[in-house]
C-alpha cells in the first residue's frame, strides 16, 4: 500500500526551497509514495506545481514564524511580528489539527525550519515528521527565538534534513541529522544551452563581457558590496555588463517620514547613489524564469553573499559549466572547490574580486577550464536521483516500508 507524504510549503516566491521540493516530487518512486502538497499562502509556486499535476491538499492562508538570517523579525518589524505570531497561535490551536484530519498523511515532510506549529500538533496526532533545514538559523537579538526553534525542531522531529554542514550547526549533537545538499536538474540547466533570445530581449552583445548576479536588492547576498566591486572592474573592462536578475525596488519614504532612517531605507539609499554612476553597464531583468538563459549568456556569475546561505544559483552555473566568484563564507566553500571551480573570496577585499573577475573574463582558457571542473563536480554531487535517493532511504527508516 502507498504511504501518504503531506510536504507543507510556507513561501510565497520561486527561490531554492520550492525548486528543490518540486524536484524531489517528480523523482519519488510513485510505486510507493503518494506525495500531496499544503501551502500556507498562494503564490507562484502553487502555479508552477499545478502546471506539473502534483496534487495540492490546499492553500492555508495563514503564516509561519521565520527566524532564520535570510529572514528574521527585527525590532521595527513588530507589526509583522504580531502577526506572524497570531497566525502561529491560530495554527496550534485549530489550523493544523483541521488540515491533518482532513488529508490523514502517514507522513509530514516541513520544507522549512519555521513551521513549528505544524510539527507540534503532528506530533500530538501521533505523525512522523521531517524536518528539512533549508537555511541558517539567526541568532537575533538574546537568541531567545533561536534557542526555542532549536529545541521545538529536535523535539517533534523523526528526522532532521539539513542542506549543508552550516545548516546543521544548532543540531550538531542530535542523532537525528541526515545532511542531503539541494540538487539541480541538469536537464533544464543544461551545459550546450545558449540563448539568442535572451541577447536579444535585453539589447545585449554577444562579443561584451557579461556577468551575472542573480541576487537582486538584497543586503544579506551582497548588492550594495558587488556594485562598488563592479564599478572598480569597469575601470579596467568598460564594455562589460552587469546582469542584475532578482526583485530590485528602491522606492524609499519621503523624507519626513520617520520609517526613511530605518535600516532598509537607508541601504537603499547607498545604492541608488551608485546606480547613478552605473546605470549604463547594467542589465535590470527583475525577478525570471528564464535563469538558465541568463547563465547561458554570462561569462560567469558571482555571489557576493554577507550571510552564508545555501546559494542555489552557484550549482545551476556548475552545471553550465560556468565558473563561479564567491564570498569565502559557509555553506558556500560546500558548493565549489577554490582554485579549480572558480574563487571563494573575502568580500571585504575588492582588489582581489576585481583581479580574479578579470582574469575569469580576459583568459577564455582559464574560464572554460574552471567551467568544466564545475560540471563535473556538481554532477557528481548535485544530482537529482541521488537525492530523491537518499530522501527515500529517510522514509523508508521511518516508514519501515
Amino acid at each position: 500500500m502507498k504511504k501518504r507524504i503531506l510536504y507543507i510549503h510556507h513561501g510565497k516566491g520561486l527561490g531554492g526551497a520550492p525548486l528543490s521540493l518540486l524536484y524531489l516530487i517528480e523523482s519519488l518512486d510513485k510505486e510507493k509514495f503518494e506525495p500531496a502538497v499544503l501551502f500556507l499562502h498562494d503564490s507562484e509556486a502553487v502555479d508552477l506545481y499545478r502546471s506539473k499535476n502534483i496534487n495540492i491538499a490546499g492553500i492555508v492562508g495563514v503564516g509561519d514564524f521565520p527566524h532564520s538570517k535570510i529572514r528574521w523579525y527585527r525590532w521595527y518589524h513588530l507589526h509583522i511580528f504580531l502577526r506572524a505570531f497570531w497566525d502561529t497561535v491560530k495554527t496550534r490551536l485549530f489550523v493544523a489539527k483541521k488540515w491533518l484530519k482532513k488529508i490523514n498523511p502517514d507522513l509530514i515532510h516541513l520544507n522549512t525550519s519555521s513551521l513549528t506549529a505544524w510539527a507540534k500538533v503532528a506530533k500530538q496526532m501521533g505523525i512522523p515528521i521531517v524536518f528539512h533545514i533549508r537555511e541558517p538559523l539567526a541568532n537575533g537579538y538574546l537568541g531567545l527565538r533561536k534557542k526555542l526553534i532549536k529545541s521545538w525542531v529536535n523535539k517533534y522531529s523523526d528526522v532532521i534534513i539539513p542542506i549543508s554542514n552550516n545548516d546543521a550547526k544548532p543540531w550538531f549533537k542530535s542523532d537525528k541529522i541526515n545532511i542531503i545538499h539541494n540538487p539541480v536538474d541538469h536537464k533544464k540547466f543544461d551545459k550546450n544551452l545558449y540563448s539568442e533570445l535572451f541577447l536579444k530581449k535585453y539589447n545585449l552583445k554577444k562579443e561584451d563581457p557579461k556577468i551575472l548576479f542573480l541576487g537582486g536588492l538584497s543586503k544579506e547576498k551582497g548588492t550594495l558590496q558587488f556594485l562598488r566591486i563592479f564599478e572598480k572592474l569597469l575601470k579596467l573592462l568598460p564594455e562589460t555588463k552587469l546582469i542584475l536578475a532578482g526583485y530590485f525596488d528602491l522606492k524609499v519614504n519621503h523624507i519626513f517620514n520617520f520609517k526613511r532612517y530605518f535600516p532598509s531605507q537607508r541601504y537603499k539609499l547607498r545604492v541608488r547613489k551608485i546606480l547613478k554612476r552605473l546605470n549604463y553597464s547594467i542589465i535590470f531583468t527583475g525577478s525570471i524564469k528564464e535563469v538558465e538563459a541568463a547563465i547561458s549568456v554570462s561569462d560567469l556569475l558571482v555571489s557576493p553573499s554577507i550571510v552564508g546561505h545555501f546559494s542555489r544559483p552557484i550549482i545551476e552555473a556548475g552545471f553550465m559549466s560556468k565558473p563561479v566568484i564567491a564570498s569565502k563564507i559557509s555553506p558556500l566553500d560546500e558548493l565549489m572547490i577554490h582554485g579549480q571551480t572558480g574563487y571563494l573570496i573575502d568580500i571585504k577585499n575588492k582588489a582581489a574580486w576585481v583581479e580574479k573577475i578579470f582574469a575569469l573574463i580576459t583568459n577564455k582558457k582559464l574560464n572554460q577550464q574552471m567551467g568544466d571542473k564545475a560540471y563535473d563536480f556538481c554532477n557528481k554531487n548535485f544530482n537529482i536521483a541521488s537525492y530523491s535517493n537518499k530522501i527515500e532511504k529517510v522514509y523508508n527508516k521511518i516508514l519501515d516500508t
